[in-house]
């Protein structure tokens, strides 16, 4: 049997690290900044950690210790230049400074329902004793060159971010919580933590007040896939690949049939040119193709993508994640309709719907664990290996690969010809052009290695319009190639959605709710009570694979000092500010949650990351709704401070104490 280090058992291949000097040295980095005392502490999501890192860096005007990023004045978001930050972060700087623990989607709502630090972990435990693991060392989740900002767990969680809605009801609102931690400080100076003990918790409003959902950016999942020749001969005839293959969407164009047989298991190699899977015609009636590499411009022969076998093998999320949320929010509303016979068993599949006689939707899901129990359901096989372990001769290697992390999952995808065949998801900012590397901690060994590359994916317009493999002439005569993961085309994805209105619950932002009315018939196609976001049907130019980076706050907070609240709610308004340009121009020392004022580096930063800024509605009503106070129109839900000495105003009405 063969072996490997640990890192490279985790990573599925030795080759592919590059281990960091200052990981094996013990080097420690310069400092970097001057001290700043005041502090907004978040987590959650790694889909938009990066991002955040860097608006956190502008917004002090200066850079965390050892995070990677550097101001330049060649600054530009038309290449991306990733880790770059525009010089006019420089002109201005604020006394705060931004610390956020990378940790998933699903630990920072966690955190955020049980209003407690220490549940910011990674991981995905299920019962106690728990191993913890420590946030996503890139970006850094501590300042180690600040006394007072270099220790973990944080002393209070501010905000959190999820690329997934919060549950749709107050009452839902529960978790898991996890207490008698092993060290119960100072965990940025042990590899070893445990959790020994586990509770129930549930939001508790009489203390904290509303909860509080907005949408920060507008974010497409990529499709990661690692088209490199194998390292064992096998070589791929990728006719769809653009040039540069690095550019977003790049590396090979795949249509929505094809996403549905490879996240089936309906296809398993590349190599197969036999398998017919189902796809709709432009008048929306079943038909078959093989699957294979079929750019159709009129001169190239359709071909098996490699010139031997090589298994498809699915790099996923196995901690609770958005980005398996938004993945599996577009796979539910779409793959069922190729399917209308039941042939291919794509409504079992993709929604859990009729496996095991369940009437109830397991899909979609933060937890793809989901989506491999109902296709082990359907095939009667199971498609995980849960050691991943695929360098042993004893065994085959598994189709589906687990990772914990955004990082992680970028790392087992990569561009290495021993991982060739790969294919994954990923926020944009994890790929090429977004990010040139991917790094990750792992035993206390930095991994580092070149960023995957991502696919240009079929939209419905372009299924509308007759367009079914790229390159093909639509109904206008025009040839069209599949759609990229860019920041203008997740905006116009998002576009065909309805900013909510001042008043109302939090759940009246969850996008994910908002459904085709009945009767909407386009194509020859019924998107009746339809994910609106999961189908984006608005132009050819729609990216599918579309969500929102969510931020979760309180309305009300315990502030002894009067600076925890101000501090935040002028980051946010600053950030919201940066959506909308009619807004007098302010710099972040400026702006406050009253006078909010637009800086256009907060665009430039989210773009270069390959997102896009929030709609200019959307971001207005967040400041109308919950940044200002009710004397400058905003309304009884405003974030607000609690009072512990007298009469309580906007979002602490009614609450005792404030989140601690």
């Amino acid at each position: 049997m063969k072996t490997t280090s640990f890192a490279g058992r985790l990573l599925g291949s030795t080759s592919l690290v590059v281990l960091s000097a200052a990981a094996i040295l013990g080097t420690q980095p310069a400092a970097a900044q001057t001290t700043i005392s005041n502090g907004i502490y978040g987590g959650g999501s790694t889909l938009s950690s990066l991002a955040l890192r860097q608006l956190f860096d502008c917004y002090a005007g200066t850079t965390v210790a050892n995070d990677g990023q550097t101001f330049s004045p060649a600054f530009t978001i038309a290449p991306p230049s990733p880790n770059l930050l525009p010089t006019s972060c420089t002109q201005f700087s604020t006394p705060v400074e931004g610390m956020f623990a990378a940790v998933g989607a699903g630990n920072g709502q966690r955190a955020y329902v049980a209003n407690d630090p220490r549940q910011l972990f990674r991981g995905s435990p299920d019962s106690a004793p728990a191993l913890v693991r420590k946030p996503s060392a890139k970006p850094p989740f501590r300042d180690s060159a600040n006394a007072n900002f270099k220790t973990y767990p944080y002393p209070r969680i501010d905000f959190a971010t999820s690329d997934l809605p919060l549950a749709d009801t107050v009452a839902s609102l529960t978790t898991v919580s996890f207490s008698n931690f092993l060290p119960s400080t100072n965990w940025q100076n042990t590899l070893l933590i445990a959790a020994l003990s586990k509770s129930s918790a549930s939001f508790n409003a009489a203390s904290v007040g509303a909860p509080i959902q907005v949408p920060a950016m507008e974010v497409p999942v990529a499709i990661a896939v690692n088209t490199s020749n194998s390292a064992s001969g096998v070589t791929w005839t990728n006719q769809s690949a653009l040039s540069p293959n690095s550019q977003a969407g790049g590396a090979i164009q795949l249509s929505t049939a094809q996403l549905c047989a490879i996240f089936s298991a309906t296809v398993t190699d590349w190599h197969d040119a036999s398998t017919m899977i189902p796809y709709l015609d432009a008048n929306g009636t079943q038909q078959f193709q093989h699957f294979y590499d079929d750019n159709t411009n009129g001169t190239l022969t359709p071909v098996a993508y490699t010139s031997g076998r090589l298994p498809i093998k699915v790099v996923y999320r196995a901690d609770d994640a958005g980005t398996s949320y938004i993945l599996t929010n577009y796979l539910a509303n779409l793959c069922p309709l190729l399917d209308p016979t039941g042939t291919y068993s794509y409504r079992k599949i993709f929604t859990g719907v009729g496996v095991d006689g369940s009437t109830r939707a397991n899909l979609p899901s933060s937890r793809f664990s989901n989506l491999l129990a109902n296709i082990k359901a359907v095939k009667a096989t199971d498609q995980s290996d849960p050691y991943d372990v695929d360098d042993d001769a004893e065994r085959p290697d598994p189709r589906w690969i687990s990772a914990s992390g955004s990082n992680h999952a970028a790392l087992k995808i990569g561009t290495n010809p021993l991982l060739a065949g790969r294919i994954g998801y990923l926020s944009a900012d994890y790929t090429q052009p977004y990010a040139q590397t991917v790094t990750e901690e792992i035993a206390g060994i930095t991994i580092s290695a070149a960023a995957p590359r991502s696919a240009s994916i079929q939209n419905e317009a372009l299924r509308i319009f007759g367009v079914y493999h790229p390159g093909q002439t639509d109904v206008t005569g025009t040839a069209q190639n599949f759609v990229a993961p860019t920041p203008d085309n997740v905006a116009q994805s998002f576009s065909g959605l309805s900013a909510p209105a001042l008043g109302g619950s939090y759940n009246g932002w969850n996008i994910y709710a908002q459904r085709y009315a009945d009767g909407t018939v386009l194509g020859g196609v019924d998107y009746s009570s339809l994910s609106v976001i999961g189908i984006p049907l608005v132009s050819t130019s729609d990216y599918a694979l579309t969500g929102a980076s969510y931020v979760n706050v309180y309305s009300c907070y315990s502030d002894a000092g009067s600076t925890r609240v101000p501090t935040l709610k002028n980051w946010m308004a600053w950030f919201y500010g940066g959506s909308v340009s009619a807004l007098p121009a302010y710099n972040p020392a400026m702006s406050n949650a009253n006078n909010p004022g637009f800086d256009p580096n907060v665009a430039q930063l989210i773009r270069n990351n390959g997102f896009h800024e929030l709609d200019p509605t959307w971001a207005s009503n967040v400041l109308g709704a919950y940044l200002r106070t009710s004397a400058a129109g905003g309304t009884p839900a405003s974030i607000a401070a609690y009072n512990a000495s007298g009469a309580q105003t906007d979002g602490c009405v009614g609450v005792t104490g404030g989140a601690k």
